[in-house]
């Protein structure tokens, strides 16, 4: 499973929502289950899953509410020294 459809079915998952209608959403702000709370979610699970870290200075909202930029994010995240998994 490459890195973008990770990012599409995990935010899928914890968002509540069908795959189709994440990707087809404007902007992640769009969805009705968006908050805070979920994308932190979001970001922790894939973080766990891919085995990277993401930078804080990397958390803003231009990454956070937008899918094409959080896969962005996660292709280009360091990975971490122990992998958990």
């Amino acid at each position: 499973m490459s890195i973008r459809e990770k990012v599409i079915d995990t935010a899928a998952q914890v968002l509540a929502v069908d795959q189709d209608d994440l990707v087809s959403a404007n902007a992640l702000t769009d969805l009705a289950t968006f908050s805070s709370f979920r994308i932190v979610d979001i970001i922790e699970r894939l973080e766990e899953q891919l085995g990277v870290q993401i930078d804080a200075a990397d958390l803003t909202p231009g990454n956070l509410h937008y899918l094409d930029a959080l896969c962005e994010l996660f292709t280009q995240a360091p990975a971490t020294d122990a992998r958990v998994g």
